[in-house]
C-alpha cells in the first residue's frame, strides 16, 4: 500500500497547493508517501508554452519584483491562456485556475470527464500508468483548492476506479466544505473530506496500512513541499492543526524557513488574540514572510501586532462573518493598529450580502483603503445554494459623485496572495497600497508622487473645479451643503492638490459670515469678529497617509497673510487634532455646540492671541 497526495489539474498556476500541503502535512511520517503535483505538470507541458514561456519567465524571475514588467507578463500570459481556453461552455483559464461556468452543474462535468477524448483524459492515464503500475494497491488523494480542479479530480478519479480498481481514492480540500461539493462516495471518488479536521482522513490512511490511528503522523518530519510554476519563491501553505500550539507552529515555520521557501500563508483557522499573544515571542528572528488569519472579534493589542510584524509577518486576514459582527469602530480600531504596525489587512467578506451589517461593511470598506488594504468574496460551487442575495463588490457611497480615479490598484492585478505576500516582504505595505495601475493595464504610479498644488482665490478658479472642490467637502460627511458653495465663492483663499487630473485634496481659508459669528460668540462666549476659519479639509481616502493634508495645511497658513485665524473641529475628530497639533495650531477653548448637539473645539496658531491661554 502506497500513499499518492496529488494537485490536480486545473487549478491556480502562481500559488504553492494549500489543499495537497495539508494532505501531505497530515500524513506526514508514513511510508511510503509521494506527492506529485499534477497541476504544475499540466500548467507547464500545455498552458506555458510558446511564447508565453517567456512571460512566464518573469514571474519566475527577478522581473517578478518589478510591478511594470511584472503586469506586461501578466497581460501577455492571460492572453495566452484567452487562446488556450477549453471546450465552449467548460468555463475559462485564469490564474486561480479553472473557472466554471454558472450554469455547470456535478453531473454534466463528470459526463465531461467521462469522455476519453477530452485531452485531458489522455494527459492524466499516461502520467497515472507511470505512477501507479497495474495492480497497485494505494490510497489516492486528490487535493482541490478551487471549484475548478474538480474536473481534473474526476478525469483522474474515474481512471482510478476502471484502470486500478484496487486503489482507495479520496478527495481533501477545503473547498469541499462548501454547500453544493461532492460528498460521502461518487464515480471518482471513495471518500470526501474538508480540511477541517484531519483526523478522520489519518484514520483511514492509517488502517490502509495496518497502523492504529494514533501513529498516523509524526510531527517531526516535514511534509513534502510544493511550489506553484508563476513565482519566483515557493510560497507554502501550513494548515494549523485542531490543539497545535504557537510553539509547535513557529517549529514549522523554521523547518520551511530551512528548505528555503519564499513565505508562508498560515490561514486555515482565525488565531485568537492570545493565540497570537504566544506566538509573536516564538517567532523573533523568523527570517520568512508570513500570512496569518485573525478574528475581527477578537483582535491582538497593538504591541502583539507589532512584535508579529518583527516576527515576519506581512499580511494578515480577517474573515468577517455572515449575518453580523462587531461594531465597526471596533474593526476600525483593529485594522488600523495593524495597519500602524506595518501590517497589510485582508478582508474575506461574508457570503451573503442582503442585511444591514453587509451593507455598512461593504461602504466601511470602500471608504477606507488606508486600513482594509485588499479583500476578497468566497468562492462558490457553480451549482451550490446561492445566497437570497450574494455580496457585492466594497464601494464608499459618499464619493461616488467626485470624479473616479483612473485605474485601479496594483494589489487587484497580482495573482493570487502568495504574489501579494512576496510584494509585500519585497515593497512594504506603504509602497503596495499606494501603487495604482493605469487604464492602459501596464503602467504603475504611486499616489501622491506627482502631485500638484493650486492656492487660488476663488474668483481665479474654473466653476467646474469649484463644484468638484465642493464635491469633495461633501463627500468627507462632517459639512451640510446649505452654506457650503456661498463659503468657497466668498472665501479668502482656497486651495486643492490633483493628480492624473483628478481633485485628491482640498482646504478653504473662509470669511466668517456675520451670522455665524454672532452664533459662535452667543455658544462659546468669543467674539471673532475679524477673524478667518480655515475648514473644508477633505481628503480622498485613497491619499490618506500620503502628506497631502500637511502640504495643504501649511500652504494656506503660509499664505493667510497675517489674518487671525481660527480652526474649529469636533472634540471627538482625533486624527484632526493631530493633524492640528502638528502644524503649529493649539487648542483655545471648548464649547458645547447645540446645533451638532457635541462638543467643537476652536483651535488657532500657537502665536497668535496668547491672552486666550490653551487648553490641555
Amino acid at each position: 500500500m502506497r500513499i499518492l497526495v496529488v494537485n490536480p489539474p486545473l487549478g491556480g498556476a502562481a500559488a504553492a497547493p494549500c489543499a495537497a500541503q495539508w494532505a501531505a502535512q497530515a500524513l506526514r511520517g508514513l511510508e511510503p508517501l509521494a506527492v506529485w503535483d499534477a497541476n504544475r505538470d499540466f500548467w507547464n507541458q500545455r498552458l506555458l508554452g510558446g511564447p508565453r514561456a517567456e512571460a512566464a519567465r518573469v514571474w519566475q524571475g527577478p522581473g517578478f519584483y518589478d510591478p511594470a514588467l511584472y503586469l506586461r507578463a501578466r497581460r501577455a500570459l492571460k492572453e495566452g491562456l484567452a487562446q488556450a481556453e477549453p471546450k465552449p461552455g467548460l468555463g475559462s483559464y485564469g490564474f486561480a485556475g479553472l473557472g466554471l461556468p454558472e450554469e455547470a452543474d456535478l453531473e454534466s462535468l463528470l459526463e465531461l470527464a467521462r469522455d476519453e477524448s477530452h485531452p485531458l483524459h489522455a494527459w492524466a492515464q499516461e502520467n497515472l500508468e507511470r505512477r501507479l503500475p497495474p495492480e497497485s494497491q494505494a490510497l489516492v488523494l486528490l487535493a482541490l483548492d478551487v471549484p475548478g480542479q474538480c474536473l481534473g479530480a474526476a478525469v483522474m478519479g474515474l481512471w482510478l476506479k476502471k484502470h486500478r480498481p484496487q486503489a482507495v481514492v479520496a478527495w481533501v480540500g477545503e473547498c469541499l466544505g462548501l454547500e453544493g461539493a461532492p460528498t460521502g462516495s461518487g464515480p471518482a471518488w471513495d471518500h470526501v473530506f474538508s480540511s477541517a479536521d484531519p483526523g478522520p482522513l489519518r484514520a483511514l490512511a492509517a488502517s490502509l496500512l495496518g497502523q492504529g490511528p494514533d501513529q498516523s503522523a509524526d510531527p517531526s518530519v516535514s511534509a513534502p513541499s510544493f511550489s506553484g510554476p508563476l513565482s519566483p519563491a515557493p510560497v507554502v501553505a501550513l494548515d494549523l492543526e485542531a490543539g497545535e500550539g504557537p510553539a509547535s507552529l513557529a517549529q514549522a515555520i523554521s523547518r520551511a524557513a530551512a528548505q528555503e521557501a519564499g513565505g508562508a500563508l498560515i490561514t486555515n483557522r482565525e488565531l485568537p488574540a492570545t493565540y497570537l499573544e504566544a506566538l509573536a515571542p516564538a517567532l523573533k528572528g523568523n527570517p520568512l514572510p508570513l500570512g496569518l488569519a485573525a478574528s475581527l472579534s477578537d483582535p491582538p493589542s497593538a504591541q502583539v501586532l507589532t512584535a508579529l510584524f518583527q516576527g515576519g509577518t506581512r499580511l494578515i486576514q480577517w474573515r468577517a462573518a455572515s449575518g453580523g459582527g462587531p461594531a465597526l469602530e471596533q474593526v476600525s480600531q483593529g485594522l488600523l493598529a495593524a495597519s500602524r504596525a506595518g501590517l497589510w489587512n485582508h478582508l474575506r467578506l461574508p457570503l451573503e450580502g442582503s442585511g444591514d451589517w453587509a451593507q455598512a461593511l461593504l461602504d466601511f470598506v470602500g471608504s477606507n483603503p488606508h486600513t482594509v488594504h485588499s479583500w476578497s468574496r468566497p468562492v462558490l460551487w457553480p451549482w451550490s445554494p446561492h445566497p437570497r442575495s450574494r455580496i457585492g463588490e466594497p464601494r464608499a457611497e459618499a464619493y461616488r459623485q467626485v470624479a473616479p480615479l483612473p485605474g485601479g490598484p496594483l494589489w487587484r492585478q497580482l495573482a493570487v496572495p502568495a504574489h501579494l505576500l512576496l510584494y509585500l516582504d519585497r515593497h512594504g505595505c506603504d509602497a503596495v497600497r499606494h501603487w495604482r495601475v493605469r487604464p492602459t493595464g501596464e503602467e504603475v504610479y504611486r499616489l501622491g508622487e506627482n502631485l500638484t498644488y493650486v492656492f487660488a482665490k476663488p474668483e481665479d478658479i474654473a466653476p467646474e473645479v469649484l463644484e468638484e472642490i465642493a464635491l469633495l467637502v461633501l463627500a468627507a460627511g462632517k459639512v451640510k451643503p446649505q452654506w457650503l458653495r456661498f463659503n468657497l465663492a466668498n472665501a479668502y483663499l482656497v486651495s486643492y492638490a490633483s493628480e492624473e487630473g483628478v481633485i485628491v485634496g482640498t482646504d478653504t481659508l473662509k470669511r466668517l459670515r456675520p451670522e455665524y459669528v454672532a452664533s459662535l460668540k452667543e455658544q462659546s462666549g468669543l467674539d471673532l469678529t475679524g477673524y478667518t476659519e480655515r475648514g473644508y479639509i477633505s481628503i480622498r481616502p485613497e491619499y490618506r497617509g500620503t502628506g497631502v493634508s500637511n502640504a495643504l495645511v501649511r500652504g494656506v497658513i503660509a499664505r493667510s497673510e497675517g489674518r487671525k485665524m481660527i480652526i474649529i473641529t469636533g472634540q471627538d475628530n482625533l486624527p484632526g487634532q493631530k493633524l492640528l497639533a502638528r502644524n503649529g495650531q493649539r487648542l483655545a477653548l471648548t464649547y458645547y455646540s447645540k446645533r451638532l448637539d457635541k462638543p467643537m473645539q476652536i483651535w488657532m496658531p500657537r502665536d497668535q492671541d496668547p491672552e486666550l491661554g490653551e487648553e490641555s
